[in-house]
């Protein structure tokens, strides 16, 4: 089963056949002499070594819970790629509840042109190749390997860190649960984590550090564009992409919208559900569970519907009516926000 994600202007992701790679977990593997490694005041550590791409130089960064290769010859930040991976996991492990770590290390290409991402996408993907390279800025996730370049070029690159955060939560979330999150759920989960700054020397992630998907809310409200609730999660950003450029980014913007209404809205009435939910998605019980509610009111069993309305009726609120409403009050509210 071929299960995808990708990205324009930071989002879209995906999956293709299982790819296998080593596990590195307790330190280097090993240490030939061309690999420099160091431990940071927390005790994580981190190696680098020598790599290369059809011919391109570039570097392996390995950390306890990542493989990022690399041909961004910025070293400021390539430098500072391990210590901004390793936060984002923890971000995403902790900030809704305690979730599993990952099996093994995520692979990441991050290349240092679109030409090189091309090449690697064509390598993985070829079947779906000409379709990603028509995307414009992005990039895609595929069986928890992530495959990116820079989108700023090499300028100081906040946005491909946020394009990497956003996938990097798809790498996590392949890799660790048992079953893909609805795409709704995953999207507006990812949109959530591409927000971030830097105070004191601390790096921070928060959802409202987003002017783009702010600014594509507004957009789609002035032009009478939003996605009925309904609609939107039913769709995926596949689905969202063969309308046109601007659905997608309208998808991206109202999921994130989404995400915020879940974890923030009504004084936090959702987040508490939220993270029963994606811990019993880790776990495996998650579809279990809506198919024993189904069984229950004897209503058809529909994944679809299971995994869009009647989740949300499960889990957040019995009246889907009223869940809505409030969703698009939430929206117009976060759209008048000045972050």
């Amino acid at each position: 089963m071929k299960r995808l994600h990708g990205i324009i202007l930071i989002a879209l992701a995906g999956c293709a056949e299982p790819y296998h790679h080593t596990m590195h977990t307790d330190g280097p593997a090993s240490e030939p002499e061309n690999r420099s490694w160091s431990m940071s005041e927390e005790g994580t550590w981190s190696s680098v070594q020598p790599w290369n791409f059809m011919g391109v130089k570039g570097q392996l960064l390995e950390t306890p819970n990542w493989e990022i290769y690399t041909t961004i010859d910025n070293e400021r930040f390539v430098e500072f790629l391990p210590d901004f991976y390793e936060a984002a996991l923890d971000h995403y492990r902790t900030v809704f509840g305690e979730l599993p770590r990952p099996p093994h290390a995520m692979e990441t290409y991050l290349f240092g042109d679109r030409r090189q991402w091309k090449n690697k996408t064509r390598m993985m993907l070829p079947e779906l190749a000409s379709s990603f390279e028509g995307l414009g800025r992005g990039g895609f996730t595929a069986d928890g390997v992530a495959v990116l370049y820079d989108i700023d070029n090499s300028m100081w690159d906040r946005d491909t860190l946020a394009l990497s955060a956003h996938e990097g939560w798809h790498q996590y979330a392949q890799v660790t649960f048992e079953h893909q999150l609805p795409p709704w759920l995953d999207e507006a989960l990812a949109t959530n984590f591409e927000g971030f700054r830097f105070r004191r020397g601390e790096l921070y992630f928060s959802p409202s550090l987003n002017r783009e998907r702010r600014y594509r809310l507004r957009e789609a409200i002035r032009t009478d564009m939003l996605i009925p609730l309904r609609q939107l999660i039913g769709r995926d950003p596949h689905q969202a992409l063969a309308e046109s450029k601007e659905s997608l980014l309208t998808y991206y913007a109202q999921v994130w919208a989404l995400g915020r209404f879940l974890t923030e809205a009504e004084d936090g009435r959702y987040r508490d559900a939220l993270e029963t939910v994606l811990l019993l998605n880790a776990q495996g019980d998650l579809y279990r569970q809506l198919l024993l509610e189904a069984r229950r009111d004897g209503r058809p069993v529909d994944r679809n519907e299971m995994a869009g309305q009647r989740l949300i009726e499960t889990f957040f609120n019995p009246d889907f009516e009223e869940f809505t409403a409030s969703y698009n009050a939430w929206v117009q509210e976060l759209a008048r926000s000045r972050g």
